[in-house]
């Protein structure tokens, strides 16, 4: 029951704010309400998801995957450059050849990171020039081809529900249970709060951490294969801004940078949020420039709440309300 509680503490208020961002957007712009607008976020959002879940399994363990943007720009690349297009072996290698190369990408971070004791930060990204390198070499310009079978599938609907909004749901779902219900999981947590003691607990945390990056690796190919699917073509270079974007949701979804807190309950809501404010500003007709710094300030605010282990505590907060209001009313009465 504890553990549910804390959850509720730091997941109610990440989705809290991301509604209160999507109905301020529909006040400035009615149109944002319509079925069409929010068919597009689903599609919009799905890769952030993805990216956002990715750097979570890493930052769990208290390192870092700058070579994430890499990882799904060259996936993507490779999406695009299969074989035998909208025949049944372009589908079959499309399902397997990207994921099976976004999750080889993650094991070479984590084995070099583990076995090397280098620093997640550097080795991440001296791999991550080394992947965009060979998705540039693959593809020098943007372009390819995808198969419209795979995408009426993924970008299609299933009884009338948007099929973006099941895909990141469940993966949300199937990721949020190897977090919570399995001892990879468990010994993720364990790494992430304290190496030592989760070594001497028998846990072998150099193989976990090799296996957290291959996660992330893998997850970064989901999205780099939904993002080949939904502008129907790939760029070597789409995944750069995934780099800080994903690590902007993984900290605004109640991840602590330094390792051991959080999870991917809260990733949906934070890729929202992330999501909603960049709509915002178009709306606003803000300058692309401006909305850098914006992005750069929220990432530095995210940043500074994990960092100082704020955890907002709605019961307390009107606990306290009420306690004031009710001794001032009192204080009048006297």
């Amino acid at each position: 029951m504890k553990e549910k509680q804390r959850n509720l503490q730091l997941y109610i208020p990440v989705y809290s704010i991301a509604i209160s961002i999507y109905i301020f957007a529909g006040i400035i712009k009615p149109i944002f309400f319509t079925w069409n607008n929010n068919v597009n976020l689903f599609t919009r959002v799905t890769p952030l998801i993805f990216a956002g879940m990715a750097q979570t399994f890493v930052i769990l363990t208290g390192g870092i995957d700058l070579s994430i943007g890499s990882i799904i720009g060259l996936t993507s690349v490779l999406a695009v450059s299969l074989p035998f297009i909208d025949k049944p072996l372009n589908i079959v290698m499309w399902i397997f050849i990207p994921p099976l190369v976004g999750l080889s990408m993650g094991l070479i971070n984590g084995l070099i990171i583990s076995k090397g004791r280098f620093p997640p930060l550097i080795v991440t990204l001296a791999t991550g020039a080394i992947f965009q390198g060979i998705a540039l070499f693959i593809m020098p310009t943007p372009g390819g081809k995808v198969s419209l079978s795979i995408a009426r599938i993924v970008t299609g609907t299933m009884l009338k529900i948007p099929n973006p909004l099941i895909i990141f749901l469940v993966f949300s779902y199937i990721f949020h249970l190897i977090l919570r219900r399995t001892e990879f999981g468990r010994s993720i947590y364990a790494i992430g709060g304290n190496e030592a003691i989760a070594h001497e607990s028998g846990i072998l945390c150099s193989k976990i951490k090799i296996w957290a990056y291959g996660v992330s690796g893998l997850l970064g190919a989901f999205a780099g294969m939904f993002i080949s699917i939904w502008i129907v073509s790939a760029d070597p270079l789409i995944g750069e801004p995934y780099i800080m974007n994903s690590i902007a949701v993984a900290i605004l979804s109640g991840t602590a940078l330094s390792g051991g807190k959080g999870g991917v309950t809260g990733i949906i809501g934070g890729a929202y949020i992330y999501l909603l404010i960049n709509n915002i500003l178009n709306l606003l007709g803000i300058s692309t420039f401006y909305q850098f710094i914006v992005k750069g300030l929220i990432l530095i605010l995210a940043l500074t709440i994990s960092s100082s282990g704020i955890i907002f505590n709605i019961r307390s907060i009107l606990r306290r309300l009420f306690f004031l209001k009710t001794k001032s009313i009192e204080k009048m009465g006297e």
